[in-house]
C-alpha cells in the first residue's frame, strides 16, 4: 500500500512538472498538471480557453510546494505522502472551483474511479 501511494505521488510531482513544460503540445484536458493522476482526473472534461488558463494557474501556484515536498529529506515517507495528499486536496479544490457543474459531476466520477482503482490496488492477493 505505501509503495503504491509513493509511486503515485512521485509520478504525480514529475509529470506535473514536465506537463508544464509541455503543455502546449498536450491535448485541452490533459494539460491541467498533476502528471498522470491529474490526466485521469481531467479525463473527458473539455475546458474553455478561460478555465484551461485558471486551471494552468492553479497548478502552476502548486507546483513549487510540490518540488519543496518532494525535495524535503528531513521528513519521513509518510510525513511527505501525507503533505502530498493535503497539497493534492487543496489543488483539487481550487479545480472544481473553475469547472461547471456538468464538468464537476465528471471530474468527481473520474476521482471516484480512480480512489476505487487505488482502493483495489492496495487489497492484499487473495490466496
Amino acid at each position: 500500500m505505501k509503495k503504491l501511494q509513493l509511486v503515485l505521488v512521485a509520478a504525480m510531482l514529475v509529470g506535473g512538472s514536465s506537463m508544464l513544460a509541455a503543455q502546449d503540445a498536450q491535448p485541452q484536458g490533459q494539460r491541467a498538471g498533476g502528471g498522470r493522476m491529474m490526466s485521469a482526473l481531467m479525463q473527458g472534461v473539455t475546458l474553455s480557453a478561460e478555465q484551461q488558463v485558471k486551471v494552468d494557474s492553479i497548478v502552476k501556484k502548486y507546483g513549487p510546494e510540490r518540488q519543496a515536498i518532494m525535495q524535503d529529506q528531513s521528513s519521513d515517507q509518510e510525513a511527505r505522502r501525507a503533505k502530498m495528499r493535503e497539497l493534492m486536496t487543496k489543488q483539487t479544490a481550487e479545480i472544481k472551483t473553475v469547472l461547471t457543474d456538468d464538468q464537476k459531476k465528471t471530474f468527481e466520477k473520474n476521482e471516484a474511479d480512480m480512489q476505487a482503482r487505488m482502493q483495489g490496488a492496495q487489497r492484499p492477493p487473495q490466496r
